[in-house]
């Protein structure tokens, strides 16, 4: 996806030896005067309110700052010499940047309470207008771990996972079964064979599909805008789909506020009619004997033979019960005259799985 800029915002860090809140920018603690430590945290404000100071904008554009390796001092990216200690800046390593930081907060926050006196400020605020205590804490994120939601979807897929695990069962037993045979003695009795012949005719169809892959001949009907694909960079035409706004750590104290965005793309989906050979008559024959014959083909003009199919049927009779088998082996239904003895597979159903001439 695309990242999209929405600007910049100042974030902030918490001195480690007061606890007094800080801008972002700030070099030192503007209560103790402490060189900013080289491992601080950026923090998000309590609200993203975007800046228009260019110097600080192409600050954040530079890259992240670098921390002297003499003195620790914080210099801007590209610096070569240290501001504090004319120290050369060639090793120094750079400040961590690319991090999310949270979502964007382009709203007022409500007001804050001072852990010292009780007395609201502004949630903005560094610290309480009243006694001058340091409302860092007040902005320190929850470290608890969210207790888990209870929801009806836990249920849902437990009692999902219940009916896939029995509808599995079933399938087994079934399968077991139906593999199971018992070998039973039969006569056969009867037999009785069908076969078939499919006539195909070019036949109008109606189809949907992108306009520039309909096929050629084929009669163009109505057409709709529909999402073709999406890509991450704009196309003439094409919809903007960006998610929620989120707070980049820059490396400079200065966050950038960013959209994941992706382009929809537009294209024509189109009906069209084509004819193609579809099945238009089944010709059948069939008789009790076994001398079985192909039913008498004739075709009209736009027509051609299709799938040809042949069923042979033999009938058992064993211990007072009848089976069928069906079968389209040749060889089986030759063998099978009335009056010859057979032993037959029969599964828990009923079913002749083989049989096998005794």
């Amino acid at each position: 996806m695309a990242k999209k800029s929405l600007g910049y915002t100042e974030l902030e860090w918490t001195c480690p030896f007061c606890g007094t809140r800080n801008p972002g920018t700030a070099e030192k603690c503007t209560n103790c005067q402490a060189p900013q430590p080289a491992d601080v945290q950026f923090e998000q404000a309590a609200q993203d309110t975007l800046i228009t100071d260019e110097n600080k904008i192409a600050s954040a554009k530079a890259g992240p700052d670098v921390h002297c390796p003499f003195c620790n001092a914080r210099n801007p990216a590209g610096a070569t010499q240290c501001s504090e200690c004319l120290a050369d800046l060639t090793d120094a390593e750079k400040r961590e940047a690319g991090k999310a930081v949270g979502a964007h907060r382009d709203k007022a926050a409500p007001d804050i309470a001072c852990p010292s006196c009780g007395q609201m400020n502004a949630a903005a605020a560094m610290s309480c207008t009243s006694c001058g205590a340091s409302l860092a804490e007040t902005r320190q994120p929850d470290t608890k771990p969210a207790a888990p939601k209870k929801s009806g979807s836990t249920v849902t897929y437990a009692i999902i996972g219940i009916v896939v695990v029995a509808i599995l069962a079933c399938c087994g037993l079934f399968a077991y079964l139906s593999s199971r045979t018992d070998d039973i003695t039969g006569q056969v009795t009867d037999v009785q064979w069908v076969r078939t012949i499919n006539v195909e005719g070019l036949v109008p169809v109606e189809h949907e599909t992108w306009r520039d892959e309909v096929p050629s001949g084929a009669i163009l009907g109505s057409c709709q805008q529909e999402v073709h694909h999406t890509q991450p960079d704009p196309a003439p035409g094409s919809t903007e789909v960006c998610g929620t706004p989120y707070t980049v750590d820059t490396g400079t104290g200065i966050g950038e506020v960013v959209q994941d965005c992706e382009y929809q793309v537009y294209a024509d989906y189109c009906e069209y009619t084509i004819d193609e050979w579809r099945v238009v008559n089944t010709l059948r024959a069939e008789g009790n004997d076994q001398n079985p014959v192909w039913p008498d083909l004739q075709l009209a003009n736009s027509q051609r033979e299709g799938d040809r199919d042949t069923t042979y049927i033999i009938i058992f009779r064993t211990d007072g019960e009848t089976y069928t088998y069906e079968t389209d082996n040749d060889t089986e239904f030759n063998a099978a005259q009335p009056g010859t003895t057979w032993v037959l597979k029969v599964n828990t159903f009923g079913t002749v799985n083989e049989i096998e001439q005794e």
